[in-house]
């Protein structure tokens, strides 16, 4: 981390952007290639939606994701000036909180982005911001796993809020924070497959492709990311269409 402060920030912002770009390029680009090319006829009977997208919507959908990384990497600049003014509850050794309690912030961490994902998913949809922000995500009717960060820029910084929240309320050490991350790119990509890959579903409460994809033809229901509890909690569950 010392590191990184020593560097100039637009070297910072550039490092950050390639780092987030690679992520999304393994993280969309494998299971694009398997499920859309190599395994296309393999893995028809599981797409939920029997059209696929154009070649149009995918490159839109990569311009709007990089446009999204870009906004996520300036934000480099507040995180180290929070960091390095000691505005956040970082810690450096894993040992003063213990490996158990490093493994229990990661998943705090997802269960706090699930719920802040909930509700400021929710405000998007209000009828006086929708077309300001949501709007240009739901233009992807039929997503592919290239659209899970294909964000109009307000969308971009609201779903960055995630970031402070964490760092200022619980204990975080750097390596948690990177697995989070990780976890979070991961998951927003696999609920935007487009296929019913059922051995990828372990719990029941596990918010899946099949859920999100009805979210996109059906914008009133499952605002979840990670899990469906809180649509079950506040009746936006929708099953099936």
């Amino acid at each position: 981390m010392e590191k990184l402060l020593e560097m100039s920030t637009f070297n910072l912002w550039l490092l950050l952007m390639l780092m987030l770009t690679m992520r999304y390029v393994l993280v969309a680009g494998v299971p694009y290639l398997w499920l859309y090319i190599i395994g296309k006829n393999r893995y028809r009977a599981s797409k939920i939606q029997n059209a696929y997208p154009s070649r149009k919507q995918v490159l839109e959908e990569i311009k709007y994701s990089l446009s999204t990384f870009c906004i996520y990497s300036s934000g480099i600049w507040f995180f180290l000036n929070w960091l390095k003014n000691g505005f956040t509850k970082n810690y450096t050794d894993i040992q003063e909180f213990g490996i158990p309690y490093f493994i229990l912030s990661v998943f705090l961490m997802i269960v706090m982005h699930d719920m802040y994902s909930y509700w400021i998913h929710r405000l998007m949809h209000h009828k006086l911001i929708f077309k300001y922000t949501h709007l240009l995500h739901h233009k992807f009717h039929n997503p592919s796993p290239w659209s899970a960060f294909a964000f109009h820029p307000l969308e971009a910084i609201l779903t960055m809020g995630i970031i402070p929240i964490i760092i200022f309320t619980i204990p975080w050490h750097n390596l948690a924070l990177v697995i989070f991350i990780t976890i979070m790119i991961f998951y927003d990509t696999y609920v935007h497959w487009g296929f019913n890959i059922k051995t990828f579903k372990f719990l029941k409460w596990q918010n899946t492709p099949l859920e999100h994809d009805l979210h996109h033809r059906n914008a009133k229901y499952n605002f979840g990311l990670y899990f469906t509890i809180w649509d079950r909690l506040m009746g936006t569950f929708l099953k099936k269409v």
